[in-house]
């Protein structure tokens, strides 16, 4: 009979911070054991807006020596599927193993959502369920992997924390060199209108008098001419 562990945790992170930051969780030196995660295809739905990505990650479990002659495989590899829907704000992570499932099978299902009681905050859902068919020892894997799953569980929380945090960091110090470089920009562009203005300033004198001397031989042959007629 499969064992069950639900796991719910609170961010006081906005659901934005939370689900970018579970992008960029991994790698992290708390947990050597995620040896890699690889992008196995990703797209986005151009009506809805949803994100659904693929990932292979291979870690390296620290097995008891009963369990792991049993494996006979110190790596396991899982597949995980990722949903994001933006405008309904709900992020959806499944995960399975790939290897040894006909004898232990690891489904893992976690989500992200706005917090019911503060829209700023962001619950956490984490679902395990574990299920093996060795005679003998089936309770003993599945209840030894379930306390594994307990005990990083905790370290991905610390993880996300740490990763909400610089991702909100990055952003204020994007934000903060944008408003620099738009103030910057701005003050180059005062200067050079005011130096422009400056310019035209100086030249526009010169201008109006070029008028004058172009069109003083113009009133006095005008002159000329009316004083020949009156002679006539």
């Amino acid at each position: 009979m499969p064992l069950f562990e639900t796991i719910k945790h609170t961010y006081k992170h906005l659901w934005s911070d939370a689900s970018t930051a579970s992008f960029r969780k991994y790698p992290s030196p708390e947990r050597p054991d995620i040896l890699s995660i690889d992008i196995l295809s990703k797209e986005i739905d151009p009506t809805t807006g949803v994100l659904k990505c693929t990932k292979l990650i291979i870690c390296k479990g620290n097995t008891p020596s009963w369990l792991k002659s049993i494996l006979g495989s110190g790596e396991c590899l899982f597949y995980e599927e990722t949903t994001v829907d933006p405008k309904n704000k709900i992020m959806t992570l499944k995960t399975k193993n790939l290897n040894f499932t006909n004898i232990l099978g690891v489904d893992e299902v976690c989500t992200y959502e706005p917090h019911p009681d503060n829209e700023e905050w962001t619950l956490f859902t984490q679902e395990a369920t574990v299920t093996s068919s060795i005679f003998g020892v089936a309770r003993k894997m599945e209840a030894f992997c379930l306390d594994r799953f307990v005990a990083n569980a905790g370290k991905g929380r610390k993880i996300m924390e740490d990763t909400i945090i610089k991702v909100k960091k990055e952003a204020e110090e994007s934000l903060a060199s944008f408003d620099k470089t738009f103030t910057s920009i701005k003050h180059e562009a005062e200067q050079s209108f005011e130096k422009a203005f400056s310019t035209a300033e100086e030249i526009l004198p010169i201008i109006k008098l070029d008028d004058k001397q172009t069109s003083s031989p113009t009133t006095n042959t005008q002159n000329a001419s009316q004083l020949n007629n009156k002679k006539k």
